[in-house]
């Protein structure tokens, strides 16, 4: 066992035995998660998730809080993993950890997987909307493409002028932002919110032996358009960014997983949701590439962000996909996404 993981949980005998894990072991997981780490428990079907930062910036409570009510809310609808116990912060733990059921199964692998995904995502779109004094933690997002643009317009703001792009695709992203962030201001539709996951790209799917797919990484959820997870699921930019679950998606594949995800949610929310497909995939596009621009700054600076936590394989595979997408050739190619 590496030493982090036994000093770690040396730390944390009394928060592990409160939970029901006495003189638990730990054991470091592998895996490319950018925000946290997964410690299995040895000998049981449990794992630690430890996040270590808030890719928004949400301070521990809250990130710790969202991601609790995320997956006890989840729960109902079959596709995501058990949560246990919620251990508190400490300096053991400085954001938290969640203990999870740990999901076997494997990585998806090829555009096979996808209409099983859609499945997932369905079931947990499909769960009831809580009362509006029941949905906090979890923001709910009247018009999420309003809080969307704002938030990419703030991270461009921040990064885009540094992300050494050429002037061609500055202008490119720029020219994107404006259409965004006047098309969802003026975008009136039949209201419509489910229980969204906001980063449903392959890496966060496992498939069982049977076929079902779950989703297990409940970091950032809203109460917003589901559209938004069928475009992260699908961009190119996105379905690439896991290097053991990068896949490369025709248009005839992302049809055949959003057609899955129609047939399987209420006809009213497919009804609703249809519309907005394609706006979803520009705004998901758009809040991407603002993320890559971010991570290609603060991976480089030790720390939370750094992408020496990530392993020398995962972190030149995200360099590398990260420089691809942020160049001219990059963002020309994802006019597929747009159109």
């Amino acid at each position: 066992m590496p030493a982090s993981a036994a000093k770690l949980a040396t730390a944390l005998a009394s928060d592990l035995s409160a939970a029901g894990f006495h003189e638990a072991q730990l054991q470091l997981m592998s895996g490319t998660g950018v925000s946290h780490n997964h410690y299995r428990i040895i000998g049981t079907d449990w794992i630690l998730r430890a996040p270590h930062l808030s890719q928004s910036g949400m301070d521990a409570a809250g990130h710790l809080s969202i991601q609790a009510a995320a997956f006890e809310r989840a729960a109902p609808s079959g596709a995501t993993p058990y949560l246990k116990a919620v251990l508190p912060i400490s300096d053991a733990l400085p954001r938290g950890g969640l203990i999870v059921k740990h999901i076997g199964g494997r990585l998806p692998k090829s555009s096979a997987d996808l209409p099983n995904m859609a499945r997932a995502l369905a079931a947990i779109h499909s769960l009831p909307m809580p009362t509006p004094s029941e949905r906090a933690p979890i923001i709910h997002h009247i018009n999420p493409f309003v809080p969307l643009a704002a938030n990419v317009a703030a991270t461009l703001g921040v990064y885009l002028e540094s992300a050494g792009l050429t002037t061609k695709a500055q202008a490119m992203i720029e020219a994107r932002l404006q259409w965004l962030t006047e098309t969802a201001r003026h975008h009136v539709c039949t209201p419509i919110a489910c229980l969204t996951v906001s980063d449903a790209h392959p890496g966060n799917f496992r498939v069982l032996d049977d076929g079902r797919a779950m989703f297990v990484d409940l970091e950032k959820p809203a109460y917003s358009c589901p559209t938004t997870d069928l475009a992260h699921a699908v961009i190119g930019i996105s379905s690439a960014w896991d290097p053991a679950a990068s896949l490369v998606l025709s248009a005839a594949d992302r049809q055949a997983f959003v057609n899955a995800w129609l047939d399987a949610v209420p006809a009213s929310v497919a009804t609703a949701a249809e519309p907005r497909i394609l706006m979803a995939r520009r705004a998901v596009w758009l809040r991407t590439i603002s993320f890559f621009m971010k991570w290609r700054k603060e991976s480089t600076v030790q720390g939370p962000w750094s992408a020496e936590r990530l392993g020398g394989k995962a972190a030149t595979h995200f360099r590398t996909h990260v420089d691809a997408s942020l160049s001219e050739a990059g963002i020309n190619a994802a006019d597929a996404d747009w159109t």
